[in-house]
């Protein structure tokens, strides 16, 4: 028996998130980055990396993940409390993991259902002095529809829940 096609990404091009090449961002869509430090050492950043690669700064940002591990190619569902009462699934797909000496971590890309479209890095990176950062980064816009109602709050959802993923990693 043949497996059920899988969903398309929602944006193209695909792949622009994890060094925000203006190139590589599609026209149209909203550039950010945030960082904060999160500690110092290289037990430090062992740990936040594999803490990234286990969703725990979704988890720890109230998100529910459907799967335990990053994985590249999976496709994942969010479950996100918004206003702590609305429950809104966001459907994901794991693009990358990046694991080089200095930086680690995880790419996805959004499919169909998700409120916005568009690419998210989730990257921790040890800098020559030990300085251990988390950086959020990405491209995004609504989703057509009643999303693009909506920008306003999408905006200001993510960046609740961009700032809780910050601080679920200073503290984990």
């Amino acid at each position: 028996m043949d497996a059920a096609p899988r969903p398309p990404l929602t944006y193209t091009p695909h792949g622009g998130s994890l060094d925000l090449d203006p190139a590589s961002v599609p026209e149209g869509f909203r550039v950010f980055r945030h960082e904060a430090v999160i500690g110092s050492g290289p037990e430090r950043w062992a740990s936040a990396a594999d803490a990234v690669l286990e969703w725990a700064l979704q988890r720890g940002a109230g998100i529910r993940v459907s799967t335990a591990r990053v994985e590249v190619g999976d496709d994942v569902t969010l479950k996100i409390p918004v206003l702590g009462v609305i429950p809104l699934r966001a459907y994901a797909r794991v693009l990358a993991t990046v694991d080089e000496p200095d930086r680690r971590g995880l790419v996805y890309g959004t499919l169909p259902g998700h409120p916005e479209r568009g690419e998210e890095a989730f990257l921790v990176t040890i800098d020559d002095a030990g300085s251990v950062r988390l950086v959020v980064q990405g491209f995004s816009r609504p989703s057509p529809g009643i999303w693009m109602l909506g920008a306003p709050l999408l905006r200001l959802v993510q960046s609740i829940y961009t700032r809780r993923y910050l601080r679920a990693l200073a503290s984990h």
